[in-house]
């Protein structure tokens, strides 16, 4: 089977890093024909970097295309996204539909409902975005690096992806 990993690394290494080297390693020695595109957020530097990639995480065309590219090229059996946050963002997924490639999406944290991805606010659980059109809530606690305007582009990314059906 031909698989592509998709994965956009974060700063610091951690457990959906290992885990998706684990599961890479685990699938090759199956003799799965096994490519792996990734991003990496030390490519995001200054405040003109920060502003890109909170726009780009909304809806990454540059992601979608480096995406689309690799889809062509390599022709995947199914493409597994294991971390699409910030860089690649969830247009990846129009770019596997339009290819006519499955997708496996391994969730290792809330990020699809959550700002914070961690359901978690001063200590306490907190569903204020769950369900909700616009996630507000999160905006407004600042639930993303302390901020309100860090959290503004995940909550517009979470918006836009519930409105348009991109994960059902």
């Amino acid at each position: 089977m031909k698989i592509l990993l998709v994965h956009n690394r974060y700063r610091i290494a951690g457990g959906e890093d290992a885990a998706m080297h684990a599961e890479k390693s685990m699938l090759e020695e199956r003799e799965h024909d096994v490519t792996l595109l990734e991003a990496d957020n030390t490519e995001i530097s200054g405040a003109l970097g920060q502003l890109k990639t909170g726009v780009g995480a909304i809806y990454s065309w540059h992601g979608k295309r480096r995406v689309a590219v690799e889809l062509a090229r390599f022709h995947p059996d199914v493409m597994h996204v294991h971390n699409f946050f910030p860089l690649f963002s969830p247009s990846i997924y129009s770019a596997a539909h339009g290819a006519g490639v499955a997708v496996v999406q391994t969730l290792h944290n809330y990020r699809l409902v959550c700002p914070n991805a961690l359901f978690l606010r001063a200590g306490h659980v907190c569903e204020d975005c769950l369900g909700v059109a616009f996630p507000l809530p999160g905006v407004i606690h600042a639930c993303y690096r302390g901020s309100r305007l860090a959290t503004a582009p995940v909550a517009a990314m979470l918006a836009v992806h519930r409105a348009m059906g991109t994960w059902r």
